[in-house]
């Protein structure tokens, strides 16, 4: 049986002790596997950029990024005390890029150093990509949080696009150069 089935009806609490445990151990970082998808999903509609909204359109994109993974990779950060996934990357292969179009990590797990440790994962896998020369990602101009998280990280402010896709908000695209 999974770990995903095993956790159904676990306590708040419970998770709650697992998350204290684990700021002692750094996250595993492994490929997306489908019985991910449950726990996913609750990253997706518990995390303040995201929402019920979202649901379709980042299943979607795993679907994709799993039957072909010519076009990019989902990775999970799998706390290796309870085997929950605390957080997850969608990573698209662009031209002479990696995106990431997606990165979450669960509510309860959050400054743990989860999400750092995702974007040094990704950072590997683009200085490996033959094609790849700098790590992008996106953020709305009005989450400072996410801000100073990519700049943390080493990015950069590459540009940014007003009133991306009608929301009535500008995006700030962030780049990292992997490759000189």
């Amino acid at each position: 049986m999974s770990h995903n089935r095993e956790r159904r009806g676990r306590s708040p609490s419970f998770y709650a002790r697992k998350s204290a445990e684990m700021t002692q151990m750094a996250p595993i970082i492994r490929n997306y596997r489908p019985e991910d998808w449950p726990d996913l999903q609750d990253i997706i509609l518990r995390a303040e950029n995201f929402g019920p909204e979202f649901i379709q359109h980042e299943k979607l994109r795993i679907d994709v990024f799993t039957r072909n993974p010519e076009f990019g990779t989902v990775l999970v950060a799998e706390d290796p005390v309870s085997h929950n996934s605390v957080g997850f990357a969608a990573v698209q292969y662009g031209w002479r890029a990696l995106v990431i179009e997606s990165i979450a990590v669960h509510h309860r797990y959050l400054r743990k150093g989860i999400g750092r440790e995702l974007v040094e994962h990704i950072k590997k896998l683009g200085a490996e990509h033959p094609n790849a020369d700098v790590l992008r990602v996106d953020t709305g101009d009005f989450m400072d949080y996410a801000q100073r998280f990519y700049e943390s990280c080493g990015f950069k402010v590459g540009g940014l696009v007003s009133h991306y896709l009608s929301w009535h908000n500008d995006q700030i695209i962030y780049v990292l150069r992997l490759k000189d």
